[in-house]
């Protein structure tokens, strides 16, 4: 039978510091719906394996070694059959760095203990339990934020969070995933010890506000929680090119319609609705094997030219106040745009971007930058998890969903690091914000069916 056990520390700081995901970063001092570090572990009569969930925009990948040394010390797990992902909420102290700013390592030391000490807490309450897992779809919360134009000089150019009430507007790029998927673990006398909520949106509903927080994720889970007790813990899906907000409205709706804690809480309460749902009609997970399996992908780098760096170079030194930001756009990435607005602030942050790509890649004494990415599948019965390390279109989830063995997959992004986000192949040829080159979008095209193919090929193994 299924052993599992559950726990959690708080890891909002009790300090003031900058939170990550976006530029001007605020400096925040309160929170609403606190910061968590939330753990689960399952094992069977030869094995433990633990799923550990951060409210954090995403780890490094180089912290991950140490984070699963120190979390399985101990303990008995082997530090391989740790899978630890964040939720991606912007509201969270810096693990990674992005948008100029540098990893707050006190913070990460400080965060790493609360979730060993938790990892240990869940080891020692393991108990026999029923799983239950359902999914159902809930429309009306997340959509595709790639937005595709006409345009005079490449046909079709996607202009990232624009708007549709405009004539150059052509379509949305791709899909959105409405589906949420909700597992419930049921111990002694089905009292319920939790479970896990797995649903694809970006964690930005709360905007630019100077809080902490776990963003539409912290009234999800504590919704389920004070239904049902016990512990949820929220798995970001594959969230790379989808957000909150329906740019069919975009130049009709107030700012409170769609961003701040008035919507992080009505999107919260409605998608622990759709979860109570899903369990209502939900089965019983089959089979109590336990499984962990994992590959690493070596995946090359794009290149910056020197044409790029002298072009970013004098943008940051001489570029004059009425630049044709468009026109420029073009000319150092060879799209029409990066977001739809063409912000001269975002222009700089680029230029710095493709700069520090130069230096990262020139000094790095290799022919061909090349990245560890591990993609890594775990699976309690006839349920199974899939991690991916990048901000992944929502084009690979719908597809490892659907091509899975197991009667029911959740994919996870953000899962043991991050290498950025993971475009389609089409992205790659439209352009727009997440498919431009830097540190947040740098592997090659191709990267993103290469981990599906490993993904699918570890689940068959499993």
């Amino acid at each position: 039978m299924v052993k599992a056990g559950i726990a959690e520390a708080n890891i909002t700081p009790n300090r003031a510091l900058r939170v990550a995901g976006m530029l001007n970063p605020p400096v925040v001092q309160e929170a609403k719906w606190p910061l968590y570090a939330r753990v689960f572990v399952f094992g069977d009569d030869s094995r433990q394996i633990a799923l550990i969930v951060l409210d954090n925009l995403m780890l490094a990948t180089s912290l991950i070694p140490d984070f699963r040394a120190v979390l399985t010390q101990g303990t008995g797990i082997f530090p391989e059959d740790v899978m630890i992902t964040c939720t991606h909420t912007h509201r969270a102290p810096y693990a990674v760095a992005v948008m100029d700013e540098e990893i707050d390592f006190a913070y990460i030391d400080w965060m790493r203990d609360q979730a060993a000490a938790a990892l240990r807490q869940a080891v020692a309450e393991l108990e026999p339990v029923d799983l239950c897992v359902g999914h159902i779809q809930a429309p009306g919360w997340t959509f595709n934020r790639r937005q595709v134009y006409r345009s005079a000089l490449y046909g079709e150019q996607v202009g990232t969070q624009g708007p549709q009430q405009t004539t150059d507007f052509l379509r949305n790029e791709g899909p959105e995933d409405n589906e949420i998927k909700a597992l419930q673990m049921l111990g002694k006398d089905q009292r319920c010890l939790g479970g896990l909520v797995n649903f694809a949106c970006h964690t930005t509903v709360m905007g630019g506000e100077p809080v902490y927080s776990a963003d539409y994720a912290g009234p999800l889970t504590e919704t389920l929680s004070q239904k049902f007790g016990g512990i949820f813990g929220f798995l970001q899906g594959a969230a790379g090119n989808l957000w909150s907000i329906d740019t069919r409205q975009l130049n009709t709706l107030l700012a409170k319609d769609f961003v701040g804690p008035e919507h992080a809480q009505r999107m919260g309460s409605a998608l622990a609705e759709k979860s109570g749902e899903a369990l209502a009609t939900g089965c019983a997970v089959q089979g109590d094997r336990i499984a962990m399996a994992r590959t690493v992908l070596t995946i090359p780098q794009r290149i910056v030219t020197r044409e790029q760096v002298e072009l970013a170079q004098w943008y940051l030194e001489k570029a004059p106040e009425d630049l044709d930001q468009q026109e420029f756009t073009r000319r150092i990435y060879g799209h029409d745009y990066t977001f739809y607005n063409n912000d001269p602030v975002v222009q700089e942050w680029f230029a710095r971007e493709t700069i520090g790509m130069w230096e990262w890649q020139r000094r790095s004494g290799m022919r061909e930058v090349v990245e560890q990415v591990e993609v890594q599948v775990m699976a309690v019965g006839d349920a199974a998890f899939v991690g991916l390390p990048g901000e992944i279109f929502t084009e690979f989830g719908l597809q490892i969903k659907a091509q899975s063995p197991f009667a029911e997959t959740f994919v996870v992004e953000l899962a043991n690091g991050w290498h950025g986000y993971i475009p389609t192949q089409e992205a790659f040829q439209h352009g727009g914000y997440e498919a431009r080159l830097g540190y947040t979008s740098r592997l090659v095209p191709g990267a993103g069916e290469r981990m599906v193919e490993a993904a699918l090929e570890l689940l068959a193994k499993i």
